[in-house]
């Protein structure tokens, strides 16, 4: 789990842990909400979540 922030932080993500998803590839940034079990977060959004047997559309 990251550090906690500082009083002044001001919402400069670039430190935080990122992955990519599972179903789309994009990566995602840690969230405070996801801090308990980032480690089996895999999808994005619940979108993702759903199309999680379909490959991204990449050209």
């Amino acid at each position: 789990m990251p550090p906690k922030p500082a009083p002044g932080f001001k919402g400069n993500k670039s430190h935080l842990p990122q992955k990519p998803c599972a179903a789309c590839g994009l990566p995602m940034t840690w969230r405070k909400k996801w801090a308990r079990n980032w480690e089996s977060v895999l999808y994005c959004s619940d979108a993702c979540r759903k199309a999680k047997g379909t490959k991204p559309d990449t050209p």
